[in-house]
Order: structure tokens, then C-alpha cells, then sequence
């Protein structure tokens, strides 16, 4: 009795064109993916004009494609993408969208036609917009034209596909004064890679410090969220629409984020290391970015966000040094006034760990902080009383490493000094020197590392933020929170 044959499993395989237009095409990618593997696996490769989409026939429930469409609100006209009248009946058009996206040969493919809005991607917009504009010149025209000739269309399986795709995109507001600025953005992958299930992660996110923080949070919230996908994403394409006060479109534009570095510190850190310290480090920024959202936060609070996302974007030692320097203030004057979300600021960076984390970020080879300076230090400056700030601006404005150390010691022996004269022990000045001094030493011993000026201005920002995470400051708005609290429980005990 010979073998039984071996089952062979029967795989389908989609064929996505690129149209050059980053947010439309990864939309469509997405969307194919989605459309005919669902929860299952696709297999995806590109091949360079265009992206093969492969994986085992699976039956679909078109009622979850349906359930999925919902996410962005569809139009009427969205909705009907979806369905194709047979007699007096609608039916899913599971027929057409195998066809066309079966069919290899671009030239067949056929479909009626369907206008796209500015929503699958700004370049799309009355305007300048396709593959290639100058090669037909018609389409370039003001946003205000009627002309049919001026509009964007194309099959409307790709509008499908792009429709179910767009669902999966997560969007950003931004407001800032009275402009309101709308962005949708969704993963790059690399070259070949398996989309496996749903893409699973928080999609609503509004900042009301303006700018680019809104869609950094977004990326770097996504990125934590996939982090168990093992998805390889390399970057993040967008659509975006600035509107006035009256909702009128001032200006949009479309394109790639740009988040080639962090997409690169986070695969090979957090994917493929595992490394805890850097995913707790990202989920450190995101959350200080999710706490200073409010629109109420206090100016300071938005412009260290601003710096945050500066330098998650980009990491680099000038967003460093103003990062170092805010949290500094934000503490110091969240001493003597209420700074509503000054306890977020506390959490920022608030262990050695993270901050050591901050230096890989940075890829640069910065010595390490020795703790127990950095530990006699914070004892030193009495973060509990207010003046302390005078004396860190002095270690911030030290110009070289040298002038820093002396700084360092002359503040620890001034400390230890105090410490003991309020303990009641006679430790002379003479002993308060020799000690601050051996403990300078271990600074002393990494100049040689520190001569660069930017390596030295990275390190002392470290160091500093270190030196922060060590302080038990005690402001206004955690003094309110700690009565409110005794005054909730004294209610409840009545």
C-alpha cells in the first residue's frame, strides 16, 4: 500500500499596483490584505511596480469587511462599494474584486469608474495629483473647479480596497489656535513581510500643542502596539488637511512622516532584542505625550512636548538639552505654583534605567552615570526647599567638563556639610571637601571620553536628567491632589 498523496493546500494571489502615491497605495495594500485574508495570514512581497498578496483561500465573512468600513463613518456612497445589485437584490461583489485583483495584466483590469475624495490621500485633491501630473496637464486646476475632466477617478475596486484600508489608519488632530489640522496616517512595511490578523492599536489621538506631536504620539503609540506582531515597519505615510475656523480647507499635503531612525531603534532594540529598557523607554514618551494632550496644559508643559516629539523623531542633542532644561523649571516652579500636569513631568524619564536608555536613543557611546554622584548630588541640591534652582543653573551653564566637575563638588561638600550640622555631628569642613572630593574623582576619571563639546553637552544633559529622576520635590498641585484626597475620605467616614 503506496503513501498517501499530500494535501496541498490551494493559495490565491492578488496583485496591488503602486500608483507612487504613498498614503493611497498603503491604504490599498492594507485594504487587499484585509479584504480576501481577514484574520488569516497574507503573505506579502514586493515585486517593484507592484505587491504580490498570497496566502491559503480562506471563505470571508463580508459582514466583518462591513463591520470594518464602519471605523471611518462611510459615506452613502463608500457603502455602495461594497454591494452590486443582481435583480432586485444586493450581493457583496466578492466576484469583481477577485477578478480584477487576480488579474496580473494591468491592462485588463476592469471596473466602473469612482471620483476619490482628498481623504484617500491629499495628492488626490482638484489640483496637482497622479502618477505623473506633467504628463497630463489637464489635471492641474483650482480647487474650485467643476469640471468632471478635473476629477480624480479610477475602478472602484481600488476605491474599495483603499476604503477598507483607510479604516485601519488612525487620526490625528491637531488643534492650535483657531486652525484645526486633520491627518491620517498607516504603517510602511519592508519589502516582505506577513500580515498576520488585525492591526490592532489605539487609532484616535488629539494634541493641543500643535504641530507634529499629534502624529508622532500616533506613530510611536503604533509602534509600541504592534511591538508583539513582529511586523518590520520601516516608516508611516499620511494625508493631511489644515482647516480654518469656519472649516474652510487652508492647506494639505501628503507624503512620509519620516520616521526611518525610530522605526530602526525600535525593530532592532525592542523587536529583535526584546530589550525591556527600551520598550519601557518608549512607553515612557508616549505616555508623557498622552498626558500633556489636554488643551488646558500649561504653555511650558506643550513646549516639552513639542521637544519630545522632536527628538523622538530625531533624536539629537539640542532636543535633549531642552528637554533636561524644562523639566528642570516645570519642577522648580511647580513649587511655588500649580502647573496643572506637573506630576506627568515627574514621570518623565523618572528612573535611572530610562534615562540611561535615552543614550542609546542618541546612538552615541556616552560613559556612564556613576550613581553615587549622581545620588549625593540630588541629597546635595535639598530639591525640598526652593532655591535649589540657582545652583543647577550652574552646573547647566558649566562650558566644559572641567569647570562641571567643579561645580558638582563644590555643591556636595557644601551638602554634606549641612546634612551633618543638622544631624548634630561634627564633620569639619576639611572632612566635607575630602569626601566631595573622592566622589568627584569618578568624574575625573571619564575626561578623557568628554572633550568633544557635543559629547560632553549629551552626557551633562543624562547626567542632569539623572540627577532630576532622584528628587522628591513636593509641588502645589501634588499638595491639592494629597488634601482633596484627606477631605474625600473625611466625607466617606461621616
Amino acid at each position: 500500500m503506496g503513501l498517501p498523496e499530500p494535501i496541498t493546500l490551494k493559495k490565491n494571489v492578488f496583485y496591488v499596483y503602486k500608483t507612487g502615491i504613498p498614503f493611497f497605495d498603503a491604504a490599498r495594500l492594507i485594504g487587499v490584505a484585509h479584504l480576501f485574508f481577514g484574520t488569516a495570514s497574507a503573505e506579502v512581497e514586493d515585486k517593484g511596480a507592484y505587491w504580490e498578496v498570497s496566502g491559503v483561500v480562506t471563505r470571508r465573512d463580508e459582514q466583518q469587511v462591513l463591520w470594518v468600513v464602519e471605523f471611518i463613518n462611510p459615506t452613502a456612497t463608500e457603502r455602495k462599494l461594497f454591494e452590486v445589485k443582481v435583480k432586485n437584490d444586493s450581493k457583496f461583489p466578492w466576484k469583481e474584486l477577485l477578478q480584477y485583483f487576480e488579474e496580473k495584466e494591468l491592462g485588463k483590469r476592469k471596473g466602473r469608474k469612482q471620483e476619490l475624495k482628498a481623504e484617500y490621500d491629499a495628492a488626490l485633491q482638484i489640483g496637482t495629483r497622479g502618477v505623473d501630473p506633467l504628463a497630463k496637464y489637464e489635471v492641474l486646476a483650482p480647487r474650485s473647479t467643476s469640471e468632471t475632466l478635473k476629477k480624480c477617478k479610477t475602478n472602484f475596486q481600488e476605491v474599495a480596497a483603499a476604503t477598507l484600508g483607510r479604516a485601519f489608519a488612525a487620526k490625528v488632530d491637531s488643534r492650535a489656535k483657531r486652525q484645526r489640522d486633520e491627518m491620517y496616517i498607516l504603517p510602511i512595511f519592508r519589502e516582505r513581510f506577513v500580515l498576520s490578523g488585525f492591526l490592532d492599536y489605539k487609532r484616535d489621538f488629539s494634541h493641543a500643542g500643535g504641530g507634529w506631536i499629534a502624529a508622532i504620539w500616533a506613530a510611536l503609540s503604533i509602534l509600541v502596539d504592534l511591538t508583539a506582531k513582529r511586523l518590520p515597519v520601516t516608516d508611516f505615510a499620511y494625508t493631511r488637511e489644515v482647516k480654518g475656523p469656519n472649516n474652510q480647507p487652508i492647506f494639505s499635503g501628503s507624503g512620509y512622516l519620516g520616521l526611518e531612525r525610530l522605526c530602526i531603534y525600535w525593530w532592532e532594540r525592542v523587536v529583535q532584542k526584546g530589550d525591556q529598557g527600551s520598550i519601557n523607554l518608549l512607553r515612557n514618551l508616549r505616555s508623557f505625550l498622552q498626558s500633556t494632550s489636554n488643551k488646558n496644559i500649561h504653555e511650558q508643559m506643550q513646549m516639552l512636548a513639542r521637544w519630545i516629539a522632536d527628538f523622538v523623531a530625531n533624536p539629537n542633542v539640542e532636543a535633549l538639552v531642552k528637554i533636561q532644561q524644562l523639566k528642570a523649571r516645570i519642577l522648580a516652579a511647580s513649587q511655588s505654583q500649580n502647573i496643572s500636569g506637573s506630576s506627568a513631568v515627574r514621570q518623565l524619564l523618572h528612573r535611572s534605567e530610562l534615562i540611561k536608555e535615552v543614550g542609546n536613543m542618541l546612538l552615541e557611546n556616552l560613559p556612564e552615570v556613576p550613581w553615587q554622584v549622581a545620588e549625593s548630588l540630588a541629597r546635595a541640591l535639598a530639591f525640598r526647599e526652593k532655591g535649589w534652582m540657582n545652583q543647577f543653573t550652574r552646573l547647566e551653564n558649566a562650558p566644559n567638563f572641567s569647570q562641571f566637575i567643579r561645580q558638582v563638588e563644590h555643591i556636595i561638600s557644601r551638602g554634606y556639610y549641612r546634612e551633618q550640622l543638622e544631624q548634630g555631628e561634627g564633620l569639619g569642613i576639611r572632612e566635607a571637601l575630602a569626601m566631595a572630593y573622592n566622589l568627584a574623582d569618578q568624574l575625573r576619571r571619564m575626561a578623557p571620553a568628554l572633550q568633544d563639546e557635543r559629547t560632553f553637552r549629551a552626557w551633562k544633559a543624562i547626567f542632569l536628567l539623572d540627577v532630576l529622576s532622584r528628587a522628591r520635590i513636593k509641588s502645589v498641585e501634588a499638595t491639592g491632589e494629597a488634601q482633596k484626597t484627606e477631605e474625600e475620605q473625611s466625607g466617606a467616614s461621616q
